[in-house]
C-alpha cells in the first residue's frame, strides 16, 4: 500500500528534534527501525514470527482503509496487540472513503472491541483531513508523547528554512548559470585525403568526452555545444576513420560564441606494403629473388625476406605483383592483397 510505504520511509527518515530527544533521552536520533509487515515478512498466517515482531514494537500504526477493514490478517494483529495491554499504543491511519463511514475503516476486531467498550475508542489520523504532513507530525506526537502543537510549528519553520535554502540556492544558481550558461557553438570540418582506395563509412567525433558521427562522404559536425565554462579549458579532441590516421589534439574556444575547427585526416598504412617472404618447395628460404610491384621493385635477402613501400598514389586494395629469380619458375598474381606477412612458394 502507497500510504504505508510513504509514512514507514517518512518515519524512518524523521530526526528527532534536540530539545526533544534530550528531554525522552533516546538513544537514537531516529525512530528506527519501523516494521511493516507487508515488506517485512513472508506471507502466511499470524504466526510466532510475527507475533514475536509485535511484542518487540511500542507502537502499532494501523492503516485504516476500506481494503485492510476486510483482512483477517490485520484484524489479528490488532487484537493480539489489545491482548498484550497496548490499546494504548495503537495509532490508527485512517485513509477515507466516501462511500464508508469513518468506523467502518477500522479492522473487524477493533470495530466489534468499540461496541463492547466505547469509552475505549480511538480516534484515528485521518489523512483526508489533515493532509499528509500533519498526518505525519500527529502519528509522531503520539509515538514521542509530545505536543503536536510544538512539532507541528518546528516542521513549519524547518519548511521556512528549507524554502529559504532553496531559494537562496536558486539565485546562487542563477546568477552561476548566467556566467557559464552561454555555450560555445563548435563546428568541425573534416577533410579526408583523396585516394583510390576503401574507405570506411563513418567518420567520429569525440570532443569533451561527447561522441559524434557522420558520413565519410560529408564528414561536417555542426552545432556542437560545449558548457560555457570549457571555454576556459583545453579540450580534447579526437577523430577516428577506418583507413585513416587517428587525430588526437586539444583546442581552445576563446571567449566568443564560435569556434570553426578544420582538420586534415590523412591515409593510414594498411594499403602501403608488400612484403613477406619467399620460400622453395621445401620451406627453405631463397634469397635473390626479385618482387616487383607497379614498377617498385625489392630483392629477397639471406632469410627470403622483401619489403616494398608504396606511395599513395599507386595504393590499391589489390594489386598485381611478380617475382622472378633464375632457376625457379616465376610468380604473377594480378590481384594481389597489400599485407606485412605474405608468403611466396617458388617452384624449379
Amino acid at each position: 500500500m502507497a500510504v504505508a510505504k510513504w509514512l514507514q520511509k517518512s518515519l524512518e527518515a524523521f530526526k528527532l528534534p534536540t530539545e526533544i530527544h534530550n528531554d525522552i533521552e533516546a538513544k537514537s536520533r531516529y525512530l528506527r527501525p519501523i516494521f511493516r509487515d507487508q515488506s517485512d515478512l513472508n506471507t502466511g498466517i499470524l504466526g510466532d514470527e510475527l507475533r514475536k515482531n509485535l511484542e518487540e514494537s511500542k507502537f502499532l500504526i494501523l492503516i485504516c482503509s476500506k481494503n485492510s477493514a476486510q483482512s483477517s490478517w490485520v484484524s489479528d494483529e490488532a487484537k493480539a496487540f489489545v491482548e498484550m495491554g497496548r490499546l494504548d499504543k495503537i495509532i490508527p491511519v485512517i485513509i477515507p472513503d466516501d462511500s464508508t463511514p469513518e468506523r467502518d475503516l477500522f479492522p473487524t476486531f477493533l470495530r466489534e472491541y468499540f461496541l463492547q467498550n466505547p469509552d475505549k475508542e480511538l480516534l484515528g489520523v485521518n489523512i483526508g483531513e489533515v493532509g499528509k504532513d500533519k498526518a505525519l507530525m500527529r502519528v509522531v506526537s503520539k509515538m514521542l508523547n509530545v505536543s503536536f502543537d510544538s512539532l507541528w510549528k518546528r516542521h513549519l519553520r524547518q519548511k521556512q528554512i528549507r524554502i529559504a535554502t532553496i531559494s537562496i540556492s536558486t539565485v546562487v544558481l542563477a546568477i552561476l548559470t548566467y556566467l557559464f550558461a552561454i555555450p560555445v557553438n563548435v563546428n568541425v570540418s573534416i577533410f579526408p585525403q583523396q585516394s583510390e582506395l576503401p574507405v570506411g563509412e563513418d567518420v567520429v567525433l569525440t570532443i569533451d568526452g561527447a561522441e559524434y558521427s557522420a558520413p565519410l562522404s560529408n564528414p561536417q559536425f555542426t552545432g556542437i555545444r560545449l558548457p560555457g565554462y570549457r571555454r576556459f579549458s583545453h579540450n580534447r579532441l579526437n577523430v577516428t576513420s577506418k583507413f585513416f590516421n587517428p587525430v588526437d589534439t586539444v583546442v581552445t574556444t576563446g571567449l566568443g560564441v564560435r569556434r570553426e575547427i578544420k582538420l586534415d585526416l590523412l591515409r593510414d598504412n594498411t594499403f602501403a606494403f608488400f612484403s613477406g617472404y619467399v620460400y622453395d618447395e621445401d620451406m627453405n628460404p631463397i634469397p635473390g629473388v626479385e618482387v616487383e610491384v607497379e614498377g617498385i621493385k625489392a630483392t629477397t635477402n639471406d632469410n627470403g625476406e622483401f619489403r616494398i613501400t608504396l606511395p599513395l598514389s599507386v595504393q590499391r586494395a589489390e594489386l598485381p605483383i611478380n617475382l622472378s629469380k633464375s632457376g625457379y619458375r616465376p610468380i604473377y598474381r594480378e590481384d594481389e592483397t597489400p599485407g606485412k606477412d605474405l608468403k611466396f612458394i617458388m617452384h624449379p
